[in-house]
């Protein structure tokens, strides 16, 4: 028997999760905020979502497509939240008194520390207590196509999901290992989901480094087609940095070649790829064009919500990130913008102590501030 699913967001993200899952079987409920209800529209004319690709393929019909976040949340059994981290604020207080207690709520596109951050935000428009998770990627590597429809060019063979606190971890991979067709397995804590997100690792060493070529008119820049041995050295840098964060709260960190392997059977079974063979064979992600400017989640997203955090988290486990914190700061440059000071803090998350015990406590504990 289908599961009552709500996917708030209608990206490419959370278009690829509502169709798949619509195919699946489930009752599924696709939410957009008000401001935004024009994202719905092509959908609604086309009657549902098309979706080609490694995913179910064919013709999605949800059953409720809505900009109501009552009616989106009302009785659902699990909410997916599939949006940008820059949007988290706007979606928490749309859904959050409508949300009951104990209700499943997990973060698909999560970046570092995300949920740590969500549950403030949470606590700060009054919703109930809720087993609340998130996973340290998206399921699908997808693009829109269309207004209504998607191509997904891979999907993940395993993914994991932590709750925030722990304890809700087990329930929610049993939960989503019911509703997905891959293995969904518990992590340790919200901060293994996030030192598990490549995103910060390939993203903005890969548009930074080279912005020149986006920014040149004549050129297509296809960011994982253009990891040059220099660049694979950067990105390998900030990886092992990524892997100290982990080894001082005690988690076993994988490499992004080990990710990539795990995620989609990139490199050969009896070995990891590394980092940058990685990224250069993945017939699933070089054909992806772009980005066309740094004005790009790349950078906008994954140095503010993915760096700038892994910074704070290291900072306070006394592991040194000279790699991450130059990026940061280039990218602050670049952009004439403050990005270390409007990123995810440790504050931000409800953390005023800053050790690696204080880390500790707020992934074991409900709603608290330590």
């Amino acid at each position: 028997m289908g599961q009552q699913i709500t996917v708030l967001g209608a990206g490419a993200g959370g278009l690829a999760t509502a169709a798949d899952l619509t195919i699946e079987g489930h009752e599924v409920t696709l939410f957009e905020l008000p401001k935004f209800e024009s994202n719905l529209d092509a959908i609604r004319k086309n009657g549902g979502i098309d979706i080609t690709g490694s995913a179910n393929e064919g013709y999605a019909n949800p059953e409720t497509i809505t900009s109501d976040p009552a009616e989106a949340v009302e009785g659902a059994d699990l909410i997916f939240q599939a949006v940008p981290n820059f949007a988290f604020e706007p979606f928490a207080e749309a859904v959050g008194p409508h949300l009951s207690e104990g209700q499943a709520f997990v973060l698909l596109s999560a970046n570092t520390m995300s949920a740590l951050e969500y549950r403030q935000i949470l606590d700060d428009v009054g919703a109930p207590e809720l087993r609340l998770g998130e996973t340290p990627s998206l399921a699908y590597a997808v693009r829109k196509t269309s207004g209504s429809s998607v191509h997904v060019l891979g999907i993940k063979h395993e993914l994991s999901v932590a709750g925030l606190p722990a304890e809700h971890s087990s329930a929610l991979a049993d939960l989503m290992d019911n509703v997905f067709p891959f293995s969904i397995n518990a992590a340790e804590n919200v901060y293994e989901t996030s030192l598990l997100n490549a995103n910060p690792v390939i993203h903005p060493v890969g548009a930074l480094l080279n912005v020149g070529e986006i920014e040149s008119p004549e050129d297509e820049y296809y960011l994982y087609q253009n990891v040059t041995d220099s660049i694979g050295r950067v990105m390998s840098r900030v990886d092992e940095e990524r892997a100290k964060i982990g080894e001082a709260l005690g988690l076993e960190v994988k490499t992004v070649g080990e990710l990539f392997h795990d995620w989609y059977g990139i490199g050969e079974s009896e070995y990891y790829a590394t980092t940058v063979n990685s990224l250069r064979t993945s017939s699933i992600h070089s054909p992806l064009q772009g980005p066309d400017s740094l004005d790009h989640r790349y950078v906008t997203e994954d140095v503010p919500y993915g760096l700038v955090p892994l910074s704070e988290m290291a900072s306070a486990c006394g592991v040194e990130t000279p790699t991450i914190d130059s990026l940061i700061q280039l990218a602050d440059d670049i952009h004439h913008a403050d990005f270390r000071n409007n990123g995810r803090t440790l504050e931000d998350c409800g953390i005023t102590t800053t050790d690696r015990d204080a880390l500790l406590k707020m992934a074991t504990r409900s709603n608290a501030r330590v």
